[in-house]
């Protein structure tokens, strides 16, 4: 079983427009972990010299015990990805077309020197806790957050027609067959991954395939969802670790709240929770529990409830 790591790197991508939300959130995550966290963050290539300064002195001034903030520079990031990609085309022209999904599937991972542990720039933690980052047995190699749907960029009828790897120690050669298989509401926003399952020829393959068909902000947590099923994973306790949908998606329960950008004008009623005192409260273990594998009545549910709920957004926005 994993230990808890005494110092444990925390690795996000942060862009222009998000810098305050990102002090807020990652600070609050710095604030609440039971465990020292070095925290590195990723330029998209929109952050300003000005916006590094106020990351670094934003997180200098959370009064918290952590090492210290990296961050790194998308050219700096170019240059060393382009030496460690030399050998995956694929995954090369992923990278340079979707900057998000690309940086969140490749630089955070490869770029990683242990476990890979990454959290998204609107993610709020609530109070202490512990554990966040640790594996509950061998078999995992993989915990993911648990979304509200099958947020994905593949057509139901995809999951029917999906193409088969041959694999081989896990190289693309002559070997057992495998399709390609997708979790349940996987959502990459909090993930932690041991950097030996990671594996690069396998999404070199995966990406090449085109199974991705729309919403391209998506690409990136479909693939995420595979590789979870090909490693083996676990998702975190959806009570503690939500995705927030309305004021009441935040119980006593929560430990960290997903602000996705539909709902992120929640973000507000909840940000003055992490100046309350804490000092009295011991910290939550957080849980995992069992994934399941993506079907295809529940991925097409899903996306008429998605397209459903944007039409509606449409009217109302039209009446108002």
């Amino acid at each position: 079983m994993s230990q808890i790591n005494e110092s444990l790197t925390v690795r996000s991508l942060v862009c222009h427009r998000d810098v305050d939300m990102a002090i807020l959130c990652l600070g609050s995550l710095l604030k609440f972990s039971s465990e020292t966290i070095h925290l590195v963050i990723h330029d998209d290539s929109s952050l300003t010299d000005e916006d590094i300064d106020k990351l670094q002195s934003g997180f200098q001034n959370c009064d918290v015990n952590h090492s210290s903030t990296e961050i790194i520079r998308r050219d700096e990031a170019d240059e060393l990805m382009q030496q460690q990609l030399q050998l995956y085309p694929n995954a090369l022209k992923y990278r340079n077309a979707n900057v998000v999904g690309g940086l969140k599937l490749l630089d955070i991972p490869l770029l990683s020197q242990g476990d890979i542990a990454f959290c998204d720039s609107d993610i709020l933690f609530l109070r202490p806790f512990q554990r966040m980052f640790y594996f509950p047995n061998t078999e995992t190699s993989a915990i993911f957050q648990m979304d509200c749907r099958e947020a994905y960029a593949i057509l139901p009828w995809k999951l029917l027609t999906l193409p088969k790897i041959k694999l081989a120690q896990n190289r693309a050669i002559d070997g057992e067959n495998y399709r390609v298989k997708l979790l349940s509401r996987v959502n990459s926003g909090l993930m932690f991954i041991r950097k030996k399952a990671y594996d690069l020829d396998f999404i070199e393959w995966l990406v090449s395939q085109n199974i991705c068909q729309s919403d391209i902000f998506w690409h990136g947590q479909t693939y995420w969802s595979a590789i979870g099923y090909h490693i083996g994973s676990q998702q975190y306790n959806p009570q503690q670790v939500v995705v927030v949908q309305s004021k009441q998606s935040i119980t006593d329960e929560t430990i960290a709240a997903h602000f996705v950008s539909r709902y992120r004008h929640f973000l507000g009623y909840f940000a003055n929770q992490v100046n309350h005192s804490w000092h009295d409260i011991n910290p939550v273990a957080v849980e995992t529990i069992s994934s399941k594998k993506c079907n295809l009545f529940n991925l097409s549910l899903s996306l008429m409830r998605y397209k459903l709920g944007i039409w509606k957004h449409n009217v109302m926005r039209k009446k108002s």
